[in-house]
Formats: structure tokens, C-alpha cells, sequence
């Protein structure tokens, strides 16, 4: 609903992008019983412009098209994972096994969301970059803009790994997206538009963020934590888990690059540290599951592969438990860090 709504505005009325009255009469048209609730378009307004082909169909022709590409989308991106990680059949059966059991994946495909987008280039991100493709890297790490809360890690990777190649290519991507902006709603749509991610970034209750039904590590300091202490505590978990990033990324000087036990680490960090992360973006756990199962050989264990399978399913019991239950997926990333932790200090007393 809020990417038509924003492919509708862009191709009718620019400077009312960011309007929320403007959106709501568009959604109330499609849907009346909504009433005085909108749904916001909250993606940067170059976003937008791409979107426009929607705008020249009816919603329910839209919302078939955007299905039918997130299927190819979610496809191609398996697809990729299992040729370049060199799967076996086994591993393929699991991999697809648990992308059928991610909650995030049906919610998605169900509300028409983008998280195959980001799923598809934060794959070829960590591909291309293992595989010395440092401009390509910097190519799908900007692409990755369009959703903002996503990319500062990728670029962060790049900075902390001196890739100074891959990050000209990152910010020449973002200008071009910038001047398609300024073109598209010129300076007062681009301020509208940061007025409205800072609304959403504080959980501005008419928007109706609610940060604590998310899956990340905001929404877990959010449950355990009051008011006046869990902004701190979530900010000081964050400057962690950012660090454990960095340090993760720069552990490997190998022709090859980052390890795959290195990349779980770090894709299950990038989830816990983005700020906006509802149930749709869980589409993300495909790519630590597909290290996973590399990583644990060809055989794959099938103890390994259930806790995938409910790892996968955690989310839904979230939604309907909501909100008398932590999120469990952040519990669940962050145990296995423990484990990684516990990991490499035996290999490193087995060393000395």
C-alpha cells in the first residue's frame, strides 16, 4: 500500500511525496474501512521515481506485479547463493527447506514489501566483495540506499577493509540517487522527507512505529529495559555490536577475504543494529542460513538444520504472543554469538 501510495504521488504531485493527508486520501481510496489511518511512504524519494510504473496500473494489478518480482527476486537470490557457495544437494534441499519455514518470507510476499530487494543486494554485497569484485561491492552497497537503515554496514566494511575503490563507487551511486531526488521533489520534498524518517526513527506514535514489536536489538532493550534507560542501553549495544562488525570483517587476511563464518557474524549483527527491522526484513536470514549450512560441511546435521527450520518459525510466535513475549529472534542471534565467542576462544587455547 505505501509504495503505490508513493509511485502514485510521485507521478501526480511531487511536492506532496511526504504529505501524509495526501497519502492517506490515495489508501482511503483503495481501501475506505481504513479511515483516518495511513500507512506512510517512508523510502527516500529516488525510491519513488523507480516505483512509478505501479502509478499506470489499478492496485490490485500493482500488487500482482510487485508478487511476481519478489518471487524471481527471492529465486535469483537463492539461486546465487547456491551456485556461488558451491552447495550441495543437501545443503540446497535445507537452504530452500528454510527459506519456505521464514516467517518473513510469507509476510513479505503477503504485504508486497521491498526486503527482496535488500536481500538480493546485500547477497551480491557480501559475493562480489569475498570474490575481490571491490566495484561491484561499492555498486550494491549504494544501491542499498534505498533502504537507509541497511547500508551504513556495508559501507562501514568497506571503510574498515580500506576499499577505496568499492567506496567511490558506493557514493557516486548515492549522488546519482541524490540528484534524482532533488530533481524528482527538489529541496522541500527532500526536507520533508528527513523530517519524516526523524518522526519514524523516534516512533512518533501517529505513525504507528512501535519499535518494541520489531525484531532487532532495539526492540529487545525496548522490553526489558524502562523508559528512561533503554534508549542507552540499546545505543550502547549497538557501538558493540558495530564493533564486533568491524572486528569480524577485518579478521581474515586471506587472498579469499572475509571468511563465511565471519560473514554469519556479521549478517546476524547487521540485523540486531538496524533500527527499523519489522517482520518482512527477516527475509535476511536466508543469507547466514546459507553460511551456516556451507559452513557446517556437506553432511549437513540434522540438528543443525531444525534449529534453522525454528529459528525461521520464532517471528510468528512473536506476532501472536505480541506483547507479552521479548522478540525471540534477537535472543536467538545473540546466543549464537555466544557460541561463536566460546568457538574461537577454544580454537585459540588449541592454538597456543
Amino acid at each position: 500500500m505505501s509504495l503505490y501510495t508513493g509511485a502514485k504521488l510521485f507521478w501526480t504531485n511531487r511536492s506532496a511525496l511526504y504529505n501524509l493527508e495526501q497519502q492517506r486520501l490515495i489508501q482511503e481510496s483503495i481501501d475506505p474501512s481504513r479511515g483516518d489511518w495511513v500507512l506512510p511512504f517512508f523510502y527516500p524519494p529516488f525510491f519513488a521515481a523507480f516505483l512509478v510504473p505501479l502509478a499506470w496500473l489499478r492496485f490490485s494489478a500493482a500488487f500482482i506485479v510487485m508478487t511476481v518480482i519478489n518471487i524471481v527476486l527471492l529465486a535469483t537470490t537463492i539461486e546465487l547463493l547456491v551456485r556461488r557457495l558451491q552447495l550441495n544437494r543437501q545443503q540446497t534441499y535445507w537452504l530452500v527447506l528454510t527459506t519456505l519455514c521464514n516467517y518473513g518470507v510469507h509476510y513479505g510476499l503477503l504485504e508486497g514489501q521491498t526486503s527482496f530487494i535488500a536481500l538480493l543486494l546485500l547477497t551480491l554485497f557480501m559475493l562480489t566483495l569475498r570474490e575481490s569484485g571491490f566495484a561491484s561491492s561499492g555498486i550494491w552497497s549504494g544501491l542499498l540506499f534505498f533502504k537507509p537503515q541497511l547500508a551504513g554496514i556495508p559501507l562501514l566494511i568497506l571503510l574498515s577493509n580500506k576499499k577505496w575503490r568499492a567506496l567511490e563507487w558506493a557514493f557516486l551511486t548515492l549522488g546519482l540517487f541524490a540528484l534524482i531526488s532533488l530533481v524528482g521533489v527538489g529541496a522541500d520534498g527532500i526536507k520533508d522527507y528527513l523530517a519524516l524518517s526523524a518522526q519514524a526513527a523516534a516512533g512518533d506514535d501517529y505513525l504507528r512505529i512501535e519499535p518494541e514489536g520489531m525484531h532487532n536489538l532495539r526492540a529487545l532493550t525496548y522490553f526489558f529495559f524502562p523508559a528512561p534507560w533503554r534508549d542507552a542501553v540499546w545505543w550502547a549495544g549497538t557501538i558493540v555490536l558495530v564493533a564486533l562488525i568491524v572486528a569480524r570483517s577485518r579478521a581474515s587476511e586471506k587472498p579469499n577475504g572475509i571468511f563465511f563464518a565471519e560473514w554469519i557474524t556479521i549478517a546476524a549483527a547487521l540485523i540486531l543494529v538496524s533500527p527499523h527491522l519489522h517482520s518482512h526484513d527477516l527475509t535476511l536470514l536466508i543469507i547466514p542460513f546459507a553460511l551456516v549450512l556451507k559452513q557446517v560441511g556437506e553432511a549437513v546435521i540434522p540438528l543443525v538444520a531444525l534449529t534453522l527450520v525454528i529459528v525461521g518459525v520464532l517471528p510468528l510466535i512473536n506476532t501472536i504472543a505480541y506483547p507479552h513475549l521479548p522478540p525471540l529472534i534477537p535472543i536467538a542471534l545473540l546466543l549464537s554469538f555466544g557460541a561463536d565467542f566460546r568457538q574461537n576462544s577454544a580454537r585459540s587455547r588449541l592454538s597456543c
